[in-house]
């Protein structure tokens, strides 16, 4: 069998064979062949009543015979198997990386296998032929009792006509509600949005407000992961066909995107925009957006720097963090790291931004130190012991990070960490991690924000932005993180943190031995849910600067123009 014309993550039945009779046309013995299940939909409608179905898969298997008249079925297998995923590109031997890349994903389909899932129930034969042809060691192949690939159950819920069954549209805020001008709005205090409690929208409408607004000169934005039929991108394809100056960092090594991308990316080029297929060894996941223009006083730079990727499809079922601002400041930090990833410039000192792979390790690494010493210092006035860290992201796998935890822990710090997926600490081990706590909120949205929240004697240091602990995120990838030192919006940032940690509904507790404990109620407390909380938090914020706040912050104060 030549293996690599099994489609990639398809269901294909194995099927075992004999002729019923011996003629001159057909050889004697055993044959094996391969039954492709048809794509699209799986779930064929059963006509003795409503709600019942059938998987494709299974019509197929019981119908084989249909298939292969005057063969006998000795024996037949369900299975996908999946292909490596990794792009072999040498970038720096590679003078077309968008072709080159073109060319890999047409290989994508045919590359080595790497898993094998089988029915639980199939011919032991086939299964051993198949891990065989598929060059397969045994613990690469999985025994599935049950449906293989259980995203089949997404369509579902649309057919069954039971909206008893599903959950209720989340009420959305439109955030801020005064968004007619909205560069206006960002001038006189700078936003904080939660999303989806706060609707993504706003963020859309900004970029397609800048590629009208005959004000604004130039756009430049990251781009990682965005949906096929983006707003975005087509609002930057507008802008550049008006002959405003668009710059894209597309990266085209986005795991299992790279497709997506490189079509825009076409597109953002025939549409006149400038464009940068990502750097040479580093993927780039930080999320900016810039928006220059002129302003009556000056020029003027409003940045967005955000959590989550530039995706109006999963900004409604992530949660995130985006945040909006015309500090000066923040603009000429987000000015030079353009620079960097566009052209020839060397970092410059940053003043809000922890940026990987140059400074954001050393930076998380001098916080949790400053932590420590704080720990070991003396008590405060409240009688309490100085040193606290909170932090939300998605994976803690960098043993480096967990290190500075285990000694911070040891100082004396309390560290509460909510850790959506992947932790290697263990907290609560004596004399290791006694002070540390882990949590994981599995609900009915994906827990994507990330916060890393640093008490520093009540002098807090609150960063959000686009990477987790990982040494893949720290070291091998552009990533960007702000500083908010608003201490409005920090004190927001402190109220969803602290809905999260007060979850009594979606949370688990990680324990020492590495397995979960679902967080329940202490008695006679009600439960507490903090999507809950967190719906009435998103609706009921304004922003509300005072012009000292604004200046004090780093905005540049209203002026009149006396020019012409």
């Amino acid at each position: 069998m030549n293996s690599s014309l099994v489609a990639n993550r398809g269901l294909t039945v194995a099927v075992r064979l004999e002729p019923q009779a011996q003629t001159t046309d057909m050889r004697p013995g055993e044959r094996t062949a391969l039954v492709g299940v048809p794509i699209g939909n799986r779930l064929i409608t059963l006509i003795e009543g409503i709600g019942r179905y059938a998987l494709a898969e299974d019509v197929v298997t019981a119908h084989l015979d249909l298939l292969f008249p005057g063969y006998r079925i000795l024996g037949r297998c369900l299975f996908r198997v999946t292909r490596d995923g990794a792009l072999d590109i040498d970038e720096d031997q590679s003078s077309d990386l968008l072709s080159e890349i073109e060319q890999e994903l047409s290989n994508r389909d045919h590359s080595n296998a790497v898993r094998l899932e089988m029915a639980a129930d199939g011919d032991p034969i086939l299964r051993a032929w198949l891990q065989e042809a598929m060059r397969l060691d045994a613990s690469d192949m999985y025994a599935i009792n049950g449906p293989i690939d259980l995203t089949v159950l997404f369509g579902v819920g649309d057919r069954l006509g039971r909206p008893d069954l599903r959950d209720k549209p989340l009420p959305v805020t439109m955030y801020p509600s005064l968004w007619a001008e909205p560069f206006a709005a960002i001038r006189a205090g700078e936003l904080l949005l939660h999303h989806p409690y706060q609707s993504y929208q706003r963020v859309v409408e900004l970029v397609e407000r800048a590629a009208e607004d005959p004000r604004v000169l130039a756009i430049k934005q990251t781009l990682y992961r965005v949906s096929a039929t983006s707003p975005i991108m087509r609002a930057l394809m507008r802008a550049a066909r008006a002959g405003k100056q668009v710059t894209l960092l597309i990266e085209l090594k986005a795991r299992f995107d790279e497709a997506t991308n490189i079509r825009w990316a076409r597109a953002l080029e025939e549409a006149g925009a400038h464009v940068v297929y990502g750097l040479v060894g580093l993927k780039v996941h930080a999320k900016l957006l810039m928006i220059i223009r002129r302003e009556e006083d000056g020029i003027c730079r409003y940045c967005h720097i955000g959590t989550g990727n530039y995706n109006d499809r999963t900004a409604k079922l992530y949660t995130d963090f985006s945040y909006i601002t015309a500090n000066e400041a923040v603009g000429r930090d987000v000015a030079a790291l353009f620079n960097m990833l566009t052209g020839y410039s060397q970092p410059p000192e940053w003043e809000r931004l922890l940026v990987a792979p140059m400074t954001m390790r050393s930076g998380f690494v001098a916080l949790i130190r400053r932590e420590a010493e704080h720990a070991k210092s003396v008590a405060t006035k409240r009688g309490k012991a100085n040193g606290r860290i909170i932090a939300k992201f998605n994976s803690l796998v960098d043993q480096g990070i967990c290190d500075e935890l285990y000694a911070a822990s040891q100082a004396g710090v309390q560290i509460d960490l909510i850790v959506r997926g992947m932790c290697i600490l263990r907290p609560g081990v004596p004399g290791l991690s006694d002070n540390i706590r882990v949590r994981s909120i599995v609900g009915r949205l994906l827990e994507h924000s990330r916060i890393y929240h640093f008490d520093n004697v009540g002098k807090p240091v609150t960063f959000i932005g686009s990477a987790d602990w990982m040494s893949r995120n720290l070291d091998r990838r552009v990533e960007c993180m702000v500083r908010i030192e608003q201490p409005a919006l920090q004190q927001r940032l402190m109220h969803i943190i602290e809905c999260c940690l007060a979850d009594t509904v979606q949370a688990r507790e990680l324990l020492t031995d590495g397995t979960y404990r679902r967080i329940r109620p202490a008695k006679g407390h009600a439960p507490r849910m903090s999507l809950d909380d967190l719906l009435a938090e998103g609706a009921s914020v304004e922003p509300v600067v005072s012009e000292a706040d604004r200046v004090a912050q780093g905005f540049q104060p209203r002026r009149k123009n006396t020019t012409r």
